[in-house]
């Protein structure tokens, strides 16, 4: 029996559900949490984890979680076949809430896309930016500018990701849209990367990088 009813449904508490429902609780949101493997749930609760075990694509199990008066649904669920599934319950029985879906890889998001879902997120590609902007301050590139690099890229390849779905069944097409998507990013930056003012970067690097890696 789920007791507690919060605003946040979390459905998968893996590595991918787990960060994210750390990261709402450390900032005063208690969501409820279900997960469908039973050595996760065990281990969780051994670790103080408030967690429910159960299958979160079933419709009874999300309306006793409390999916009739929760505003958001994340589904982070380790199997993409489990997470469409789960959308499409959510979106009959429960309209009203706001989901917010993982995405293994592109090809998932154009699918959950297809599915009336506009919050997708891709599991690897903050990391994989992250990792990118990285590797460009050891590079010597100033902390300011290579933020700057990694939003800019976020924000066009989400932009980009909607309007290729709209080419993915045609490979011949999609991959010529791509190949233009791509340029165009590449060019985009190049052009913000000329106009950046070096000079606001002083609150993001430390001297001792600037000394170390010099200006670039």
């Amino acid at each position: 029996k789920i007791e507690e009813k919060g605003k946040v449904i979390i459905a998968g508490f893996g590595r991918f559900g787990n960060t994210a429902g750390r990261f709402l609780r450390a900032n005063g949101v208690f969501p409820t949490v279900i997960d469908n493997d039973s050595d996760r749930v065990e281990t969780l609760r051994k670790l103080g984890i408030k967690v429910y075990y159960g299958e979160p694509t079933r419709h009874d199990l999300l309306h006793a979680a409390g999916a009739e008066e929760a505003k958001i649904i994340i589904i982070a669920l380790d199997i993409p076949e489990k997470v469409l599934e789960m959308v499409h319950t959510v979106k009959k029985h429960f309209p009203h809430a706001k989901i917010l879906a993982r995405a293994y890889d592109r090809a998932d998001a154009y699918d959950l896309m297809d599915a009336g879902v506009d919050k997708v997120y891709r599991e690897t590609l903050d990391t994989s930016l992250r990792m990118g902007a990285d590797t460009l301050k050891h590079l010597g590139y100033r902390a300011y500018q290579t933020e700057r690099m990694s939003h800019i890229f976020f924000n066009h390849d989400e932009e980009n990701l909607k309007e290729l779905a709209a080419h993915r069944k045609d490979k011949s097409e999609y991959l010529s849209a791509a190949r233009q998507a791509i340029e165009e990013l590449e060019e985009i930056i190049r052009e913000d990367f000329k106009d950046t003012d070096v000079s606001r970067d002083a609150g993001w690097d430390s001297e001792s990088l600037r000394e170390e890696f010099g200006k670039f």
